[in-house]
This record gives C-alpha cells, sequence and structure tokens, in this order.
C-alpha cells in the first residue's frame, strides 16, 4: 500500500445510522421503501471473525481452509418505542389500537444498515451493510429516583453477505468509503439510498492524487 494513504487514525464521532428493509434473491436487490433513521446511537461495535481450519501432514502445517463468518453488529442508542420495535422484529401492530400484539414466532426479515464514523483529523467513514437481521432488543428499565439515570437500548444485528451478485460478479457484504481517499458527490446524500455496488459511482468518487 502507497505510504501516501492514510493509514491510521483516531475515532471520535458516530452518526447517520439508516436502515431500510431490503429483498434479496439471485434476482435482484431491491429496497422497500427509502432509508429512514434508526436510532440516535452513542456507541457501535462491529465484530468481524473468520473461521478457520488447519490440515498438518508431516508434522507441519500443510493447507489452511478459511471462510469468513457472518458480521456481528450492536449499536447502543436511545429506546426504540414499541411499535417501531415491532417493525424491526416483524410483529404484528393492531391496526384499530395501536397496540403491538407479540405471537411469539420468528418471521425473517432483512434490512441494510449505513453509519457514518468521524476521525480526530476531520476525515469520516460512511457504510452501508447491504443484509442484515434484527436479533431482538437488549431492553432495561429502572425505577425513578434521586439520580439523572435513564435507559436506553442496544440493538443487535447480523450481517451477511446478499445472495444477489451484482453488476461486479459479486456478492456484497458491505459498501464502505473513507473521505481520506473517496469523497461523496455534492449531488448525493448517503442515506438517501442502500449503496450497493451497482449505484457506488452515483453518489462518490475517488479523490484526486495531490
Amino acid at each position: 500500500m502507497s505510504d501516501k494513504i492514510k493509514k491510521f487514525g483516531m475515532l471520535r464521532g458516530l452518526s447517520d445510522i439508516y436502515i431500510c428493509e431490503i429483498t434479496d434473491t439471485e434476482e435482484a436487490y431491491t429496497m422497500v421503501g427509502t432509508p429512514e433513521k434508526l436510532i440516535p446511537a452513542g456507541e457501535l461495535t462491529i465484530s468481524k471473525t473468520v473461521e478457520k481450519a488447519q490440515t498438518y501432514f508431516d508434522n507441519n502445517l500443510f493447507d489452511e481452509v478459511a471462510s469468513e463468518a457472518p458480521t456481528e453488529i450492536s449499536i447502543v442508542g436511545a429506546a426504540v418505542r414499541a411499535a417501531f420495535l415491532a417493525w424491526l422484529e416483524n410483529k404484528t401492530v393492531d391496526s384499530a389500537t395501536g397496540a403491538v400484539i407479540d405471537s411469539g414466532d420468528f418471521k425473517s426479515k432483512f434490512f441494510a444498515i449505513s453509519g457514518k464514523r468521524d476521525y480526530t483529523d476531520g476525515t469520516s467513514e460512511y457504510f452501508w451493510f447491504n443484509k442484515v437481521s434484527f436479533g431482538g432488543a437488549e431492553e432495561t428499565g429502572k425505577t425513578a429516583d434521586d439520580t439523572t439515570d435513564s435507559a436506553g437500548m442496544t440493538l443487535p444485528f447480523t450481517a451477511y453477505k446478499t445472495t444477489h451478485k451484482f453488476e461486479n460478479g459479486a456478492t456484497s457484504k458491505v459498501v464502505k468509503i473513507d473521505t481520506a481517499t473517496t469523497k461523496l458527490l455534492a449531488s448525493a446524500s448517503w442515506v438517501a439510498q442502500v449503496v450497493t455496488p451497482d449505484n457506488l459511482a452515483e453518489v462518490c468518487e475517488k479523490v484526486a492524487a495531490e
């Protein structure tokens, strides 16, 4: 990698956590509606792991087979209200009363999730995970007392690679840009649509070399 490309930085800032329901098949990748604000977020954890298996012959490593596991995402932020949480969990909201009716049955539903992480030098990283499922919120509650304590919520998601192969012939788990090397077009918004390999060039371009 060129020494002219920024390799390190300190992160301080998190925003633009948006979500959009999607459908993903071999034939097509489609947004259902448009992206909307998921949660005012305070913390983001992205855990990516690679599963490995080694084969040894003659007392030495002969081969290693590896595959990238689904990525676990945890977002800590404001408490999500019941109806919006029901939408995330694919539960029923009663049309007459607005009450949430949870049958306890799991119904599969997929989303795309975006975010923006800021570096202390003024640059940022933008991302869209192209296919995630929701894992069920971690909710807490506490009695009102003489402190200023209040409770938010933790939202867990699991990110997968898409079933659909895009125009580049490949699937996609996440699309991300670093504004040190890539800039958003003045006419574009990162969260106006789900960014995929197919429309990436419509929202950003490479920063010209100095």
